[in-house]
Parts: C-alpha cells; structure tokens; sequence
C-alpha cells in the first residue's frame, strides 16, 4: 500500500504520463508536412530551368564556334543576311555601350583593332532608325565589297573582300567582314569603317 501511494505521488508531481511512441497520432492529416507537395514543384521548377538555361548556352556556344563557320561556306545571299543580323546587334550593343560619345572597352570586340578610335566613336552617334533601317533589306541593300568592285578597304584590314559587306544610308556607311580564321568561341565579326 505505501509503495502504491509513493507511485501516484510521484506520478502527480511528474505530471502526465507520456504517451507511447508506438501508438498511432489521434488524427493522421495533422502530421503531414505541409509544404511537401510545393517544394516537388519547386525543384522540378528549378531542375527545367537549368535545363534551359543550359540548353542556350550550348546552342550559343555552337552558333559562335561552328554555326558561322557554316554559314561562311554558304552563297553570299545567306553570309549578307547573317552579316546584317550580327551587325545590327552590334551597333544595339555598341550604341548602349558608349559613355559621352567614346567606345567603351565593351564594344571594342565588334571592331577591327586597326579601326581608328575617332571612326569608333562615330558609331556612339547613330540613332534607333538607322539601326532599323539597317536591319531592313528593303531599305538598305547588303553591297559585298567583291561584288561592287572595291576590295581595297577589305585588304587594307587584311579581310577578304567577299565576306564584307557595306550598308549605306543618309547618315552613315559601316563596312563589316566575317573573318575566317577568328578564334573560337567568339563571333567572327569585325566593323572596319564607319563614315
């Protein structure tokens, strides 16, 4: 009889008896984590948008290093519109790029390195129509310099006359040449006269 009195007293000052691990929860749903459904998601999320992510840099460094040696080997209807696709990106970026009208170090891939630094920094000054009308084959015409007959400028850069091409508005006249044995990685591109 003491030893079952000395029992309960311990047991009322302890508190409650726990309760079995063993045993099921009253209430099942209760326990569930909340967020698991949400987090799946979120990692496939997150595994799909790596996969693209590198799935564009791959197809970018592929164009770079092999799609416009491809394109080089093709007629000159396809290198002219390859050239006013690149060239058009390049005066976007070069345009964006300048700081009180001078080339910044940014733009200075899309130039021959024996362009003079005035005839770079005269592209700081074209506007969004030139850029748009360069970018129309119906407003300016892709003239490849073997074609007109003056491959002096090409030569003069160590260029090959049949991969540049001149585009002519009001304002402006940028010459831009492929280059066939630029490094890879790396848009064999190359502005060499702007007027």
């Amino acid at each position: 009889m003491g030893l079952r009195a000395a029992t309960v007293r311990s047991n009322a000052v302890a508190g409650p008896m726990p309760e079995d691990p063993n045993k099921l929860p009253k209430d099942p749903g209760s326990t569930a984590p909340v967020g698991d459904e949400r987090n799946i998601g979120l990692w496939v999320g997150i595994g799909c948008l790596s996969a693209v992510i590198l799935s564009c840099c791959l197809l970018s460094y592929w164009a770079q290093t092999f799609g416009f040696r491809w394109i080089l080997k093709q007629s000159d209807e396809t290198r002219s519109w390859a050239s006013r696709v690149v060239l058009t990106g390049a005066l976007e970026g070069i345009r964006d790029s300048c700081v009180e009208g001078v080339a910044t170090e940014d733009a200075q891939r899309w130039f021959h390195p024996n362009m003079t630094s005035e005839s770079r920094n005269r592209l700081c000054g074209i506007d969004e129509a030139t850029i748009q009308k360069i970018a129309a084959p119906d407003q300016v015409a892709a003239e490849s310099l073997a074609a007109i007959g003056e491959p002096d400028v090409a030569v003069r850069f160590g260029m090959d006359p049949a991969l540049c091409y001149r585009y002519t508005t009001e304002t402006v006249r940028i010459i831009g040449c492929f280059e066939q044995d630029a490094e890879s990685g790396a848009i064999p591109y190359k502005i060499i006269d702007v007027e």
